[in-house]
């Protein structure tokens, strides 16, 4: 399965050195260019550059244009590439990019959504670990309802 990754979900999961789930869930994860510069070129260069993740342009600078009216230059470019493309799936952690995704058609996940598959495709133990790290590495923003509402879910204790 091909997807479009923003920054956030890269970002969460260099910060416990599990950038390895993105390889082992997704045959393809492609990156607009504005995401590579948030995450690799510079916020974030003590992250590793992982092979398999792929950077490419958008074309459609128009569609681009207007979803900066509402959210960031990665958000918007990495959801106008998938409409570009024809994929299906992307991943986005942010509330209004991720309706607005949902309003174009596409599907998506989050970094929850991801540590959710990772468990049950038994490519991690334990999700609950993982959460509170990324909480206290980078601040990891989610309520915490949510994050007990995953755990219910996946039968681990809560926060």
């Amino acid at each position: 399965m091909i997807v479009v990754c923003n920054s956030s979900p890269i970002i969460a999961l260099a910060s416990v050195n599990r950038l390895d789930i993105l390889k082992k869930l997704f045959s393809e994860i492609l990156i607009p260019q504005a995401v590579y510069e948030e995450v690799f070129a510079i916020a974030n260069k003590e992250i590793p550059k992982a092979d398999f993740i792929k950077v490419r342009k958008v074309k459609n600078k128009n569609l681009v244009k207007v979803l900066n009216l509402y959210l960031d230059v990665g958000e918007s470019e990495v959801i106008a590439f998938a409409l570009e493309k024809g994929i299906d799936r992307v991943i986005l952690d942010d509330k209004q990019a991720r309706k607005i995704a949902e309003k174009q058609g596409l599907k998506v996940i989050g970094t929850l959504g991801i540590l959710i598959l990772a468990k049950e495709k038994s490519i991690v133990e334990e999700v609950r670990s993982l959460i509170i790290q990324m909480k206290k590495r980078i601040n990891f923003r989610i309520s915490q309802e949510i994050v007990n509402k995953v755990l219910s879910m996946l039968e681990e204790p809560l926060l």
